[in-house]
């Protein structure tokens, strides 16, 4: 249970004696133990005693308001320095950029809003509004007595430290703890977003505190100015390995943006499966079917019966571009069929592919253009098109998401709610 807020700027600057009334200096920040709830405070930091970072354990306090006293006279101090689970709450968070997890949005800390909990003063929350920075300057009562007298109120704009991911300063592994778990419950779409508006330190962070697999996701939605621009700035073996985790195309697609040298390293430390699939979509023109395509596909056997093609959707669906269409090949790879997921559900288990496909197939050639494949989406009202070379071998797909600007282009720069409801579908 929190008790009434203190704000952290109130604090700051006032003097600091011992039990006997000797004034060692004035405040300058606050220590804080690292939890992912409240941080709570563990120590106080002096103006002298900065340069060497020597804290004076919270435990010695005895009040704060007007002054800080100290328990105990200063011979009996023992200033301690900040363990690696702490941070100091001025230097990492305030005037920094947070995101405002519930809002999905980067907001400045104007101020720090600390609470009594259990007998410890805990980090509760953060001041974004207009409040914190007058308070900070000064200014507040003024600004608030002059309202008053226009029958206004100054606004009040505080996050709960719950919903608060911390970033904006140098990249430490305590931090990043800190921001994890909140990070990783933004969808990837709205936290891409969020990268368009930060700085390359920020969007650095964000990068290193996600997983590869999560971070991939992250990247996938961005813009590619911004992709290209995350990719630069990360290290090249953090860079690739998030590169191996992106779907074959989306890679492609935005080592197409970097410098060819750049490009060319990160590939050499891709895994080599990853890069085998990349380089084989890097080699078609990037407006063509081939180049738009994703290779991660199901394709099944002719041979096979219901049974077997239901066994082998459990083993690839997961990693699958799509698994609205089954693609059915003969022994060479030829494409021969498609398969609807209904037909394959309702037949006899012992019933062979081959019986239940449908011969005639919509699909498109590699070296034709990204436009093509669009038009036969849209025409067909398909949500993926197969991608074959000159010998009808079955080489990926394109999927709706893969031309949805070509697609907006041709309707005026609106897609049909049925589109825009595929796609948030296929992203989670």
């Amino acid at each position: 249970m929190l008790a009434a807020v203190l704000p952290f700027s109130r604090l700051l600057g006032r003097r600091v004696q011992d039990a006997g009334g000797f004034v060692l200096g004035r405040l300058a920040d606050l220590a804080v133990e690292v939890h992912p709830t409240w941080p709570r405070v563990v120590g106080i930091l002096l103006d002298v005693d900065r340069p060497r970072l020597a804290l004076i354990p919270w435990s010695a306090v005895r009040q704060v308001d007007p002054v800080v006293v100290l328990n105990v006279p200063r011979i009996a101090l023992t200033p301690r320095p900040l363990q690696p689970d702490e941070v100091l709450l001025r230097e990492a968070l305030l005037d920094k950029q947070v995101v405002d997890t519930q809002g999905v949005r980067l907001v400045k800390v104007n101020d720090l809003l600390l609470s009594r909990s259990n007998g410890d003063l805990v980090l509760s929350g953060v001041d974004v509004g207009a409040a914190g920075l007058l308070r900070r300057l000064g200014a507040e009562g003024a600004a608030r007595w002059l309202l008053a007298r226009l029958g206004r109120t100054l606004p009040e704009h505080a996050l709960p430290w719950t919903v608060v991911a911390a970033l904006g300063g140098p990249v430490t592994p305590l931090k990043l703890r800190l921001s994890r778990e909140r990070l990783q419950a933004i969808h990837p779409a709205d936290l891409a977003e969020l990268l368009e508006e930060m700085n390359r330190d920020e969007r650095v962070e964000v990068m290193h505190a996600l997983s590869e697999e999560d971070a991939a996701d992250v990247l996938e939605a961005a813009e590619t100015e911004v992709q290209a621009h995350i990719l630069r700035s990360l290290p090249a073996e953090r860079a690739s390995d998030i590169l191996g985790e992106m779907e074959a195309d989306e890679a492609a697609d935005v080592l197409g943006e970097l410098p060819a040298e750049t490009a060319s390293d990160l590939m050499a430390r891709m895994e080599p499966q990853a890069k085998a699939e990349v380089s084989r979509l890097l080699a078609y023109p990037p407006n063509s079917a081939g180049g738009r395509m994703n290779p991660d596909c199901i394709a099944i056997p002719a041979t096979f019966t219901a049974e077997q093609t239901i066994a082998r959707l459990r083993e690839l669906a997961p990693d699958a571009e799509t698994i609205y269409y089954l693609y059915v090949v003969d022994e060479g790879g030829r494409l021969v069929g498609v398969l609807s997921l209904r037909r394959l559900l309702i037949a006899d288990p012992q019933t062979p592919v081959s019986a239940l496909i449908a011969p005639e197939v919509i699909a498109v050639r590699a070296e034709e253009s990204d436009q093509a494949a669009a038009a036969l989406l849209m025409k067909y009202d398909l949500l993926a098109v197969p991608v074959v070379d000159a010998a009808d071998r079955l080489l990926g797909i394109v999927a709706v998401d893969d031309v949805m600007d070509l697609l907006a282009e041709r309707l005026g720069g609106r897609l049909p709610r049925r589109l825009e409801r595929i796609r948030r579908v296929r992203r989670g």
